[in-house]
């Protein structure tokens, strides 16, 4: 009987553990506003700085100077001379100037290839330009904006003195399509945003509370304390875990939220008009599986980080402890990142990559139950083991009272893998 769980006891000592977070400002501002602000607020830090940047490039004119341009198409040199980005420059060796920097490009106008349509005033363009340089890049940019524009109209004068339409001349034409709808199309945004911000969260939520409720206590001498409450320890520890749990799917969660409702203004000057058409929004069927999903990742996370953070004597080691942890969490999302990646069962029982799978397919609306199903029993799977280490930890009295010297590791070659058995109770 003195191992049995007594939920009222845990429930009265769970309330305790979040109303005492509640009044340390590290939690709140770790676990609620930093889920709410801190994204949104880099998005807007981004596009920011590249509207500033955007900003700094439009100031400047481009140094064109133009070679061999044909009398009949003086227009086209009066076109850029009216254009305010555009100055025009007479250079003896414009190579030599493009590469010292005092000169942005060289277009030089050229006869038309061998058995090119015979339209009078046909010619082609050479451009010469620094690719190393951003603003010889700008200069090229512009100035086939620029003449695009007039082949345009060239096309259409000549088409027109031939007696013909300009697409019967041109004939050839590249037309594009996008079968994809406003609403997938912001859902794709949202499955390469979503996943790694969320997991970054849970982990972000879930580090203060294991260390502070472990570490912290030891530190502040208050485990004693506890040890002494008339409750059995599994009850104690089990509302410490559940705390640490609600702080992670909290801010996970919290930030979710905070990510869909300031997506679309935050990207609407990156996108541009763009961003008009696009629909920054999660099905409803896929809610209830986000939400599940999240809470496992949660359970895991707070669980892995519990443990290892309950082998230190202070805060400060208990960061330096779980730091390691907490950087293993991020490692495999990088990969998520490859093109086509496809949710396969070999990732859907690799945990934390499952999971980041699970929240980009669900963001879009597709549900592989299958895959799903393995996922979530990996993510129990992992929780179930990392409470039968905990249990198992649980039972030295040298762990209890602060007096073990070594980390999990240690521990695990020690008394797990090496059979020891001292101090235990």
């Amino acid at each position: 009987m003195a191992n049995r769980f007594r939920w009222t006891d845990i429930r009265c000592l769970y309330w305790r553990e979040l109303r005492s977070a509640l009044r340390e400002r590290s939690i709140v501002v770790n676990g609620i506003l930093l889920p709410i602000f801190l994204y949104p607020l880099l998005l807007w830090m981004v596009y920011t700085g590249i509207t500033f940047v955007g900003g700094q490039t439009q100031g400047f004119a481009s140094r064109v100077a133009l070679k061999g341009l044909p009398q009949q198409h003086q227009a086209f040199k009066d076109e850029l001379q009216r254009d305010v980005r555009i100055e025009l420059k007479d250079s003896g060796d414009p190579t030599g100037e493009i590469r010292a920097g005092g000169l942005d490009l060289l277009a030089e106008f050229l006869p038309p290839a061998e058995g090119a349509v015979p339209l009078e005033g046909n010619f082609r363009v050479q451009l010469t330009f620094d690719d190393s340089k951003d603003r010889s890049r700008i200069a090229r940019d512009r100035f086939r904006e620029l003449l695009s524009r007039y082949r345009d109209g060239y096309f259409e004068r000549q088409a027109g003195i031939l007696g013909i339409s300009r697409a019967q001349l041109q004939q050839f034409w590249i037309e594009s399509r996008n079968v994809a709808t406003s609403r997938q199309m912001g859902q794709f945004i949202l499955g390469l945003m979503l996943p790694l911000f969320l997991i970054i969260m849970v982990a972000v939520g879930c580090m203060y509370p294991a260390i502070d409720s472990t570490a912290g206590e030891r530190e502040k001498s208050t485990w004693e304390t506890s040890m002494t409450l008339a409750t059995p320890l599994t009850n104690i520890v089990a509302a410490k875990y559940l705390y640490v749990t609600t702080m992670a799917t909290m801010a996970g969660l919290l930030n979710l939220t905070a990510m869909l409702l300031s997506m679309k203004a935050v990207l609407a000057p990156i996108l541009g008009g763009d961003s008009d058409e696009m629909s920054f929004q999660i099905p409803p069927a896929s809610i209830p599986l986000i939400v599940l999903a999240t809470v496992l990742l949660a359970s895991f996370v707070a669980a892995g980080m519990m443990i290892i953070a309950s082998f230190a004597r202070t805060f400060r080691e208990g960061q330096a402890m779980v730091s390691p942890f907490y950087v293993a969490i991020f490692m495999p999302i990088l990969f998520l990142q490859v093109p086509g990646l496809q949710f396969t069962p070999a990732l859907a029982a690799i945990p934390i990559v499952n999971v980041a799978m699970v929240f980009r397919e669900a963001i879009a609306g597709t549900f592989h139950w299958p895959l799903i199903g393995i996922t979530l029993a990996v993510e129990i799977l992992c929780v179930v083991v990392a409470l039968w280490l905990a249990t198992n930890i649980l039972r030295y009295e040298d762990f209890l009272m602060g007096n073990y010297g070594g980390n999990l590791a240690k521990f695990l070659k020690e008394r797990v893998l090496g059979g020891k058995r001292r101090g235990r109770h």
